[in-house]
């Protein structure tokens, strides 16, 4: 007999050009859309930290290759920026990327 684990998470920031909300359901109607009802439930995909132009959501680790793919295929469209197993590493890695992101528009003008 086995106990009943609670099933492993991706954390995935993703990079938007409209309010959260809809994001997070566009990337639901999507998933639905390519890969039915069931895996969709699955997925369990929620927004942990939503934001302007840039959100967190977390999925379940065995659905993330189908979250990856309804991202990129959802309208309006969205980009994956990165993607964790824990939310305060990926903010960390998010921060750094911004600060060099900046560091490199300054150097340039």
């Amino acid at each position: 007999m086995t106990l009943k684990r609670r099933e492993k998470r991706r954390y995935i920031s993703v990079m938007h050009g409209c309010p959260a909300a809809e994001a997070a359901t566009a990337i639901e109607r999507r998933l639905q859309e390519l890969y039915g009802t069931i895996a969709l439930e699955r997925a369990s995909l929620k927004a942990v930290k939503p934001g302007e132009g840039i959100s967190i959501f977390r999925c379940g680790l065995g659905s993330q290759g189908k979250v990856l793919v309804a991202i990129a295929l959802a309208y309006p469209a969205m980009a994956t920026l990165d993607m964790s197993s824990s939310v305060k590493r990926l903010k960390k890695r998010l921060a750094a990327k911004v600060n060099t992101a900046l560091l490199a528009e300054k150097s340039r003008g």
